[in-house]
């Protein structure tokens, strides 16, 4: 399965799922530069109801004869309200539930009503599994036959996904005489969707789909950037993938936090953050672009635009590759399509490191994942490094030059074979696409930087 170095120190996230996170940096023309990186991340949410119990702890269950009989009718009932989510049957739905008019019942109301703007293309949950039992007072709160079931839950967007984007719920269930019954989503760690987003909104364009919280007049904006982002991707990545994106946008960085299973203070300084699974190919296929509104609001709109076309970036990219490159690289790239149709020159963009380089501490060697570390050094000199390092691929062999050399580092050629190391796999594109070593590229570079300190 790939896995990419990570450069946020983030918590886990749901499985199988990576992170790319746009870090605000402010640079001298006032843009606001967004770079990311590919995270690895493959446990529960840490607010998770600790970890799945075994089979035997499962059959402790408060309910008064815990078999798969009961896990049976569950899952024919989830299918039920799978359908009814697809078909926006309300009726269907509510008679899944114990009592629509609850808090519970009410918040699902909710959840249908939002599900029913997505432009859905499947829904649908696993097979219910066992999960921690209920404590005596829950019990007696509830029902005698209540228990909790972990269940996973997938979806795809319509135009927008090609892979399922999976997620976690826990339903407490109960029995009564029309069977069992849903009757609360709290004894657990069920994962904030999409859809969980207060005063839920959703807009549309050929290319981008918006949702998040407020009035269409709110969110039409990040429309407008991801319907330019897409066809800025494509000039230069090509059209071999789905040109289209999906951007979130919560109504406050404590959502973007749930969202995210975050401390929101770990965000505030991230633009924006992609987020997605991988598939059994190592491709991304339901990519989101979360925005943080608070930082987004502080940048000009030319530096709204870059993070987005940088993360826009991302998306293409993954879902077109197979196996992971040097954060230099891939950072590299997506500040390259970023900032390609900014207007701002390298000097105004890479200042933080050139005046580095200027006092005699500049680098002597490509960044390395540690450098793109935030809790380790200042992170800004090393995204101006991996952006000229990919500025002066494109001066000395051409943009096309480029894209085949990262594909070629990023792809492996035969489907089966391990990921390999991603540090070999680029020295060894560097030799058959450019035609010269890694070591003779970064010798150019750090003399092109001198340069671009001196002038």
């Amino acid at each position: 399965m790939r896995r990419d170095p990570s450069r946020l120190m983030m918590q886990p996230l749901s499985g199988l799922r990576r992170t790319c996170a746009a870090v605000l940096a402010v640079v001298a023309v006032g843009l606001g530069a967004g770079s990311c990186s590919g995270g690895s991340s493959t446990g529960p949410s840490a607010t998770s109801a600790a970890t799945t119990p075994s089979t035997s702890a499962a059959t402790r269950q408060n309910a008064a004869d815990p078999s798969a009989g009961r896990e049976d009718a569950l899952a024919a009932l989830l299918a039920r309200r799978a359908t009814a989510l697809r078909t926006r049957d309300l009726a269907g739905f509510l008679a899944t539930l114990d009592d629509p008019t609850s808090g519970f019942g009410l918040r699902q109301r909710a959840l249908f009503d939002a599900v029913s703007k997505l432009p859905l293309a499947a829904f649908s949950y696993g097979t219910p599994q066992p999960a921690p039992a209920l404590g005596a007072a829950r019990v007696a709160e509830i029902g005698p036959q209540a228990w909790v079931s972990k269940v996973s839950g997938s979806y795809e967007l319509a135009g927008f996904d090609t892979n399922p984007r999976s997620f976690e719920a826990y339903f407490t269930v109960v029995h009564r005489a029309a069977g069992w019954r849903l009757a609360d989503d709290s004894d657990g760690g069920t994962q904030p969707q999409i859809w969980d987003i207060p005063s839920f909104t959703v807009l549309r364009s050929r290319t981008t789909l918006v949702v998040g919280e407020g009035p269409a007049s709110r969110l039409r904006p990040y429309l407008a950037l991801g319907d330019t982002a897409v066809p800025r991707v494509s000039r230069v990545w090509g059209t071999r993938w789905n040109a289209h994106v999906v951007l979130v946008v919560p109504g406050t960085i404590a959502q973007l936090g749930e969202q995210l299973s975050q401390d929101p203070a770990s965000l505030a300084q991230v633009a924006a953050v992609t987020d997605g699974p991988f598939d059994a190919t190592g491709r991304a296929g339901a990519d989101r672009i979360f925005v943080n509104p608070h930082a987004f609001a502080g940048l000009q709109p030319r530096g709204q635009q870059v993070v987005v076309t940088h993360e826009s970036t991302h998306v293409a990219i993954r879902s077109t590759t197979d196996r992971p490159v040097p954060l230099w690289l891939s950072e590299g790239m997506a500040d390259f399509v970023g900032y390609r149709d900014a207007g701002a020159s390298r000097q105004q963009v890479a200042s933080a490191l050139l005046q580095r380089v200027r006092s005699g501490h500049g680098p002597t060697a490509l960044p390395s994942a540690a450098d793109f570390d935030p809790s380790r050094t200042t992170i800004a000199p090393s995204y101006n490094a991996a952006w000229l390092a990919v500025n002066r691929i494109v001066d000395r062999f051409g943009l096309p030059a480029l894209v085949r050399f990262y594909r070629t580092a990023a792809t492996s050629p035969d489907p089966s074979a391990p990921a390999g190391d991603p540090e070999a796999n680029t020295a060894a594109a560097f030799v058959s696409v450019l035609h010269v070593s890694e070591a003779s590229f970064t010798q150019d570079w750090l003399a092109y930087l001198r340069h671009l300190a001196a002038s």
